[in-house]
């Protein structure tokens, strides 16, 4: 099947069936839906490649999720198996449809050529690219072709003629926080940070320790664990059962899972949360709503970062060069921090 039968069972000439395809707004409303039903009932899909040869957009573009990481058993772990990521790429779907683009969601990893398909192919005018906020050899060198693409909280902030980059500020986000807690009157604050190799934890952990010395308070605790509930939990218990008591007044957490964690040994512990010790996460993921107290945190997680990173996709497909991009950070006040007596 192709546009030439379209075109003969229409009783169309081939390039009406092309502007009808197309979109181009002067064919009649008559000829357009007969076209449009003889298309319908033959399945028949544009050749999606020619289109681009002929410099015509597709008006998909592609939202590729790497993976990176292993399970046991040689799993792939996704990283839309975090609850934030999941919310991102939603909004990002959402924002796409709102301005009529399609989207095509992918998952790649070192092991899937599935992306260099994707773009050899012509399915899409570009794409947006989540990393997990890590940086990987096989996206560095994606950026180096000519493929339009947004990297979305990846590690480092590339820039070229075809490639944008949009990062949360983790290190206000780090200070905006700390500042939170002591603006709150806490100066015994402990830092429980996520994984020690990732950009976003240390820049966070630079963050607390600048508000720190900015307001003249030396005293400072990190401690390092992982971005999940459990890894909360377990540093918070520990330090419960090697010390007689918590020397804090309040914890910032590197995300809201950790957050989570720490409230529950804290509450396990029979220490009150915020009456106690106060707890702020960053991140603003949806489930801090459903938890007892909710959780206030650092919120980059919005409208915006979606927004952002696709209107620099579009800006990219249409010609302009590639540009370096920070989100704004906000304190979105819950029940989880309480002043300090």
């Amino acid at each position: 099947m192709n546009s030439s039968v379209i075109a003969k069972l229409a009783g169309v000439s081939r390039s009406t069936v092309s502007r009808v395809i197309n979109n181009y707004p002067d064919i009649s409303k008559e000829t357009r839906e007969k076209v449009l039903k003889i298309i319908k009932e033959n399945n028949y899909y544009p050749n999606l490649p020619a289109q681009k040869l002929a410099g015509k957009k597709t008006g998909v573009i592609g939202l590729l999720i790497y993976t990176g990481e292993i399970k046991k058993g040689g799993n792939y772990k996704k990283v839309s198996d975090s609850l934030y990521y999941s919310e991102l790429v939603t909004k990002i779907i959402d924002a796409s449809e709102n301005i009529g683009y399609s989207v095509l969601v992918s998952y790649i990893n070192k092991k899937s050529s599935n992306w260099k398909k994707i773009f050899a192919n012509g399915i899409i005018d570009g794409a947006i690219i989540i990393s997990g906020g890590k940086k990987y050899k096989e996206i560095n060198n994606l950026t180096k072709l000519e493929n339009k693409i947004v990297l979305l909280d990846y590690e480092d902030y590339i820039s070229n003629e075809n490639t944008s980059t949009v990062n949360p500020n983790n290190f206000e986000g780090g200070y905006k926080a700390t500042e939170y807690l002591i603006q709150n009157n806490h100066k015994k604050i402990l830092h429980i940070m996520g994984d020690l190799k990732r950009k976003m934890s240390l820049n966070r952990a630079r963050g607390y320790k600048t508000c720190l010395k900015n307001n003249g308070i030396q005293e400072y605790k990190i401690i390092a664990g992982e971005f999940s509930e459990q890894s909360g939990y377990k540093i918070v218990t520990d330090y419960l059962r090697y010390n007689k008591t918590f020397n804090f007044t309040a914890i910032f957490a590197g995300n809201d899972y950790i957050a989570l964690g720490a409230i529950k040994a804290l509450q396990e512990n029979g220490i009150k949360v915020p009456e106690d010790v106060s707890v702020i996460g960053f991140d603003n993921m949806l489930l801090g709503e459903y938890t007892s107290p909710t959780i206030t945190s650092v919120n980059h997680l919005d409208k915006q970062i979606a927004e952002k990173s696709l209107n620099k996709l579009i800006s990219l497909i249409d010609g302009e060069t590639g540009t370096k991009e920070i989100t704004c950070i906000e304190i979105v006040e819950k029940n989880s921090v309480s002043r300090n007596s």
